[in-house]
């Protein structure tokens, strides 16, 4: 009786699985990494990213996250390394299954018999006996016959014991990693191009990468149960959905059964208004469905992806991808974490017909049979259109929105109120109806700034309500000032509390507090603790106030009261001195400094107790020149006007260095002198030989300038929550 053919085995086709191409469905081609943790043929994510526009993200096949290719290079794409070894692994196994002819690798004389673990090579019965016989030489060598090898698996070839790769310009094996480089070194490397680096030998650095990774794959797997839940859910209110459409088919056909060709018209037409309503629901649900299916997927599948890098991956190949792989995962947990946090179903199974039999049935029926979705509940209403968002709207124009009630049986009371949180008016507004439940809603905000919509039904505020609204100019419209604030004696630096009312240092050495109007409310004079001269000042989240002393070279922080706290700092260039500081921010529990004429950043604890210096005088990257001022955003970046070297320097809290912004010079996008920075959503830099502010991307993108004609002798500039810009310029704050 013949043999059928052998049982296709399982390791090796989940590597068979692991080395085939998503796009092509073949063997990987010089694979490359996206930046959502996917990988692909190189020249497969070319074939993709040319069917949209140059520089226009396309979308990943399997998340569907939007990918720009850099420079529309597939080559700046990192490569996929393991996935190389994973292919050689998917070779060995495939030799030591038989399905490949194996030939012995290190004399290439016979057929393979055996599979030596420290040589990583296949080899002959010839090569055994001299493993065997030179035992000086291979005392430590494993050799595992093939069956051995099936019987192991992938351990058995695991490529653990191959060293680390060689240095191209050394001949070095790489066994240190820079940190401020994001690559791999050898020894030689630090002394020629590295020196000053922050760099780790990779061996010791690895176990902390895999803890670090680890850690940050906890909170997306725990979010996996509740999205799961979430389309059990919906699958399950879906069915309910449709088994009430089907019985309330059938009860709409029996009844109008007994009436014939009177009632077909408005039998077709219930039936129409039934399934719409059905279609409608499970239309919602199958979009929230689709969402929340490729949500768990996604989860999972960056899930699978670390979980097989960590046990696949080399030490190298895993420090080098862990920056990205570690901004993936928060990015994930971020984004699904409020689909995992919100897992209703957004429609209910709750609808059904309602027949009025009325004695004039030919006239009256029509009118009086309709399908109805229940009574009036606030919770049930719902609103639609671009008026009613928490977004932010490049203009304030006109818009409008459509609060629907879930009945047609009766006429609620809608009330909408247009509230803006800036100077606390408040616009009353008209719902109009315009069919059965829905009703029109017109209005246009008369100021920029936030605002709140509030919508009640029959006094009860709807789902959503007060809905957040922000009307903004973008920076490119920032061209003319909008209010001035006089009479400060030269001011300097601004920052704002929690209360978000204005402080600024001024050339007194007095420290002034304005609220949202421009009215001067408090005032820290120097005459109660003998400041001299203060320029750099921040404020921390319980809203003390901390200043630059340039002139006594020292730190002061004050309570919101204005009672000093604690002072830090005599003239120097020790850890405990500073040299005339300038600017200062405040992020966390840090303190960070510009130590001008020492041309570092001093870094504190808010109880000004010093932690590092970062930097030193010079033009490369974290060197400084003067350093005039520090802004830290939400991300934990450092940004740090350069002065002397008429640039920003953008770093890590800890001092490594990322790319810096700006060059010399006074046309577009060019720096000279730049003085006080402030980043939101962008980097506002402002520019003192120019007198202008300058606008950035994070990523240094030149985006426009305003305020030449307007302002002059620049120092500090800040953003508030409602995107207004404050300059100081001379005797004033300019407000854009």
């Amino acid at each position: 009786m013949a043999e059928g053919p052998n049982p296709v085995d399982p390791v090796v086709a989940d590597l068979e699985q692991e080395v085939t191409c998503g796009i092509c469905h073949d063997r990987y081609q010089e694979p490359k990494l996206l930046p959502c943790c996917h990988y692909y043929c190189k020249q497969c994510i070319l074939t993709l990213s040319s069917r949209y526009q140059p520089n226009q993200p396309f979308p990943c096949p399997d998340c569907r996250e939007p990918t720009l290719l850099p420079d529309n290079n597939p080559d700046r794409l990192p490569t996929a390394f393991f996935i190389n070894r994973m292919k050689a692994l998917h070779s060995r196994m495939e030799k030591a299954h038989g399905k490949l002819e194996t030939t012995c690798e290190v004399c290439s004389g016979g057929k393979a018999t055996a599979f030596c673990r420290q040589c990583v090579n296949f080899i002959c019965e010839k090569c055994v006996e001299s493993h065997q016989r030179m035992k000086a030489v291979f005392a430590t060598h494993i050799v595992s016959t093939l069956d051995e090898l099936k019987q192991g698996g992938v351990k058995e070839l695991t490529f653990e014991n191959l060293p680390p790769p060689k240095c191209d310009d050394h001949e070095e094996l790489k066994k240190i990693f820079c940190f401020d480089c994001n690559k791999l070194i050898c020894r030689d490397c630090i002394v020629i191009e590295h020196a000053g680096h922050n760099y780790e030998f990779v061996k010791k650095a690895a176990p902390a990468t895999r803890k670090k990774l680890t850690e940050h794959l906890s909170p997306l797997k725990n979010l996996l149960p509740d999205l799961s839940t979430a389309v059990n859910q919906v699958k399950g209110t879906k069915q309910k959905i449709q088994a009430q459409k089907e019985l309330t088919e059938r009860q709409v056909n029996a009844k109008f059964q007994e009436l014939h060709d009177i009632l077909d018209r408005c039998k077709v037409r219930v039936l129409r208004e039934s399934s719409a309503l059905a279609d409608s629901k499970m239309e919602k649900l199958t979009v929230q469905e689709k969402g929340l299916d490729l949500s768990l997927g996604t989860a999972q599948s960056l899930i699978d992806f670390v979980e097989r890098t960590l046990e696949n991956a080399s030490d190298e190949e895993l420090i080098t991808m862990q920056e990205q792989v570690v901004s993936r995962i928060d990015a994930e947990v971020l984004k699904r974490g409020k689909e995992a946090a919100n897992p209703d179903p957004v429609e209910k199974d709750d609808f059904g017909v309602e027949v009025f039999v009325c004695e004039d049935l030919k006239k009256l029926c029509e009118n009086n049979v309709r399908v109805y979705d229940g009574k009036v509940d606030p919770a049930k209403c719902t609103v639609e259109g671009d008026g009613a968002r928490t977004a932010e709207i490049d203009k304030p124009n006109n818009f409008s929105i459509l609060v629907e009630c879930n009945t047609q049986l009766k006429h609620p009371t809608i009330q909408v109120v247009l509230k803006s949180l800036v100077d606390q008016s408040s616009q009353q507004l008209q719902a109009v109806p315009v069919r059965g439940g829905v009703y029109s809603v017109e209005y246009t905000p008369r100021i920029r700034g936030r605002h709140h919509l509030l919508i009640s039904v029959d006094d009860q505020p709807i789902p959503g309500s007060p809905f957040s609204m922000f009307i903004k100019i973008p920076p490119t419209k920032l061209d003319k000032p909008v209010k001035v604030i006089t009479g400060i004696n030269n001011p300097r630096y601004m920052a704002f509390n929690s209360l978000e009312e204005l402080i600024v240092t001024d050339g007194s050495g007095d420290v002034l507090v304005f609220d949202k109007k421009g009215k001067q409310i408090q005032i820290f004079s120097k005459s109660k603790h003998g400041v001299d001269n203060i320029y750099g000042m921040a404020v921390d989240k319980e809203d003390n106030i901390y200043v630059c002393d340039c002139s006594k070279h020292c730190v002061y922080k004050f309570n919101k009261r204005g009672d000093l706290l604690k002072r830090f700092g005599t003239k120097g260039s020790g850890p405990k001195e500073l040299n005339w500081p300038r600017g200062i921010a405040v992020a966390g529990d840090q303190v960070f400094v510009c130590d001008q004429d020492n041309h570092r950043v001093q870094v504190l604890t808010t109880e000004l107790e010093p932690v590092k210096q970062i930097g030193s005088k010079g033009t490369g990257n974290r060197h400084f020149n003067h350093p005039e001022d520090v802004a830290v955003d939400n991300e934990q970046m450092m940004y740090v006007t350069d002065y002397g070297n008429h640039r920003v320097q953008v770093l890590t809290m800890d001092g490594r260095f990322i790319h810096s912004i700006g060059k010399k010079g006074s046309g577009q996008g060019d720096l000279s002198d730049p003085y006080g920075v402030c980043v939101t959503g962008f980097v506002y830099v402002a520019e003192d030989s120019n007198n202008r502010v300058l606008v950035f991307t994070k990523d240094g993108q030149f985006v426009t300038s305003f305020g030449n004609g307007h302002i002059t002798d620049l120092y500090g500039v800040a953003v508030d929550s409602d995107g207004f810009v404050y300059v100081r310029s001379q005797e004033s704050v300019v407000i854009f």
